[in-house]
């Protein structure tokens, strides 16, 4: 027989208690048919070959037998290829798996050395074992934009039709179950997900950052020195002329400022015209912090004073609120006697609403209009409030900046004070000094501009590194559109292929949906989960079922015929006698999948439950014996 790839089939399952064996029976290819009466056990021999093949069952998934049971050992062949898979059961924890490469009766016998042990997560140092099992299937390690990579699991939900799903979706039912995920298994089993797509959109992530990072670093340059992208490094090389000829010109000038002072040494004049200026600066700058000094106090006494104002308002409303429904719900009061005197309170005409005690008549609605006219009162004046404390909080934040600014500039002139009443000094003396200032100014300036111009040569270098990425990226691009196309074409020939199978499947169906009876389109959507005949929707519960196992069935026919398919040519499907099915319409669908079966020349595997096996079938095509709910499917010693 063919083999088309990737090709599970399993070929023995055994789950195990302790040391003794639950359950040990052996399966073949083509259509396996698990039979026995309702709750004996069907659902969950099923449900043990999708866990021990890395399904994620949750703990509602797990029938009370299943639970006494400690692991599932499944004996598989991959590809052709045997192996055993193990997990133990563990509804609190994403259970790992290990492989054993051979068959069962030598994994039994096999040290722990022999095994390898895989998570169920992958890890940077450790591959899960997903991973491992599309290597063996010859499957890519998909990842899923927005999503983690796509596991067995994923796949394994378009390949297991359980009793607990919804029958309007194609997959088993998972809480957290984005579109693209959907899309991108049903992609993949169809084969139309090219693995070069995947690389070279992953090259294109690596391209593309490469190219942000160096966009980032330009941007970053072009702040440090200043001008654009086109001017960057002319700019700084001119800003750097500059200075050096400013500096030569200073030079001149202090030697010009030398020669006059040695010159006219003899009559210079001593003067600390330079210290009054300074310390007139230094007073004016004073008083200005001392300004600002109080103008923060009192903004700070505002806020202060208005954030008790608004606790008070808030408590005041918060008192209007609760008093308004203590008014709704308490009635009103009435005393047997006096609080003030003690004496006894008469009764009185209960005709007219009234103060028990005052007499006074009572107007509900007109306390209640209050209470709202209150309320919004309130309200208003603590919108109001807490505007003017953003006002005052931006003019708190100004002031403390100026502050900030000013002291910086106070500090300043402070030293130069400080510097200037060391020694009395001249007018020459001073313009050396101010032109000694400058030169150092000038040659700090000269030191930075080096550097700006050590990252501006960089510019270059980035520059064309950019234009290299962008060249590079836009090629990916178009590899990448070119493949997607082909993918289109393929993923079209896909689609055509299943729903001309799954058309064949209803039209064979018994006559109970006239939307069955003769449909000329069948539309499937992966992404949003859904199937329709001829643009109806709407089935009975049991037109449901047939339409589901239809699809599922006609996608593995496909896959038959077609080795293009990564479809892993294995189906299971326990929903055969659901939603009110009937017994002959069951059987005429088991026959119906043992006829593709045996007309198919490629390996493949079916698993069917059935509690209405078709009389038709082969005494080869069932697997162990008939359960029934006094001897399940599990045998407990």
């Amino acid at each position: 027989m063919t083999r088309f790839e990737p090709c599970l089939i399993i070929k023995r399952l055994v789950v195990k208690r302790r040391a003794s064996v639950t359950y040990d029976e052996p399966f073949h290819v083509g259509v396996n048919v698990v039979r026995g009466d309702n709750s004996s056990g069907k659902s969950t021999i099923l449900n043990f070959i999708f866990f021990g093949l890395g399904g994620d069952l949750s703990k509602d998934d797990w029938s009370e037998h299943a639970l006494k049971c400690d692991f599932v050992w499944l004996e598989v062949e991959l590809n052709g290829h045997p192996a055993v898979l193990r997990r133990e059961i563990d509804v609190n924890s994403q259970s790992p798996m290990e492989i054993f490469s051979g068959r069962y009766e030598d994994a039994e016998r096999a040290p722990i050395e022999e095994w390898t042990k895989y998570p169920y997560s992958r890890s940077k140092n450790k591959e899960s074992f997903s991973q491992a099992l599309f290597r063996l299937l010859g499957m890519p390690d998909v990842a899923v934009e927005g999503t983690s990579s796509i596991t067995i699991h994923q796949i394994l939900r378009l390949l297991y039709a359980d009793q607990l799903s919804p029958i309007e979706g194609l997959f088993r039912f998972e809480g957290y179950d984005p579109e693209n995920l959907r899309e991108a298994i049903g992609n993949l089993l169809c084969g139309a997900f090219d693995t070069e797509i995947y690389e070279l959109q992953q090259l294109r992530k690596v391209r593309d950052k490469e190219f942000s990072e160096a966009s980032a670093e330009l941007r970053s340059i072009f702040r440090v020195v200043g001008g654009d992208e086109n001017l960057g490094l002319n700019w700084v090389q001119q800003k750097r002329k500059g200075l050096v000829d400013e500096r030569a010109e200073l030079l001149v000038q202090i030697a010009a400022a030398e020669e006059e002072f040695y010159a006219k040494k003899s009559d210079e004049t001593i003067t600390i015209s330079a210290q009054k200026s300074v310390f007139k600066e230094v007073q004016t700058l004073q008083e200005e912090l001392q300004g600002l000094r109080t103008s923060i106090g009192a903004v700070e006494f505002e806020l202060a004073d208005s954030d008790a104002f608004l606790t008070t308002l808030r408590q005041r409303l918060e008192a209007l609120r609760d008093a308004d429904m203590a008014s709704t719900l308490v009635e009103t009061i009435h005393f047997a006697a006096c609080p003030s005197c003690y004496a006894e309170v008469l009764e009185h005409d209960v005709s007219v609403a009234s103060c028990h005690l005052c007499k006074t008549p009572l107007d509900s609605e007109r306390a209640r209009d209050r209470i709202v006219g209150l309320v919004n009162d309130l309200s208003i004046q603590i919108k109001q409030s807490s505007r003017l404390q953003e006002i005052r909080q931006d003019r708190l934040v100004a002031f403390k900046k100026e502050y900030s600014k000013v002291e910086r500039q106070w500090r300043f002139k402070a030293n130069e004070l400080s510097e200037l009443r060391v020694l009395p000094t001249s007018k020459v003396r001073e313009h050396i000094r101010e032109i000694h200032r400058k030169l150092g100014y000038i040659d700090k300036s000269i030191e930075d501009t080096d550097e700006q111009l050590k990252l501006a040569n960089r510019i270059g270098d980035l520059s064309s590194r950019k234009a290299s990425l962008d060249a590079e990226i836009k090629d990916l691009d178009a590899r990448i559109e070119g493949l997607k196309r082909g993918q289109t074409e393929r993923l079209r020939t896909a689609r055509t292929a299943i729903e001309k199978k799954t058309i064949s499947m209803l039209k064979n169906d018994l006559k109970r949906q006239d939307s069955f009876t003769d449909p000329q389109k069948v539309d499937f959507s992966f992404a949003k989960n859904s199937i329709t005949v001829d643009d109806h929707t709407y089935f009975s519960a049991s037109s449901r079922v047939v339409l589901k196992t239809s699809f599922l069935v006609g996608f593995l026919a496909a896959a038959l015929e077609d080795k293009k398919f990564r479809h892993p040519r294995f189906l299971m499907i326990d929903i055969t006698e659901d939603k009110g099915m009937e017994q002959e319409r069951s059987h005429n669908f088991q026959e119906q999948v043992v006829k593709m079966s045996e007309e198919a020349g490629v390996e493949h595997q079916v698993i069917l439950a059935t509690a209405m096996p078709s009389p038709e079938l082969d005494e080869n095509t069932f697997v162990g014996k008939f359960s029934t709910l006094e001897n399940g499917t599990l045998a407990f010693l």
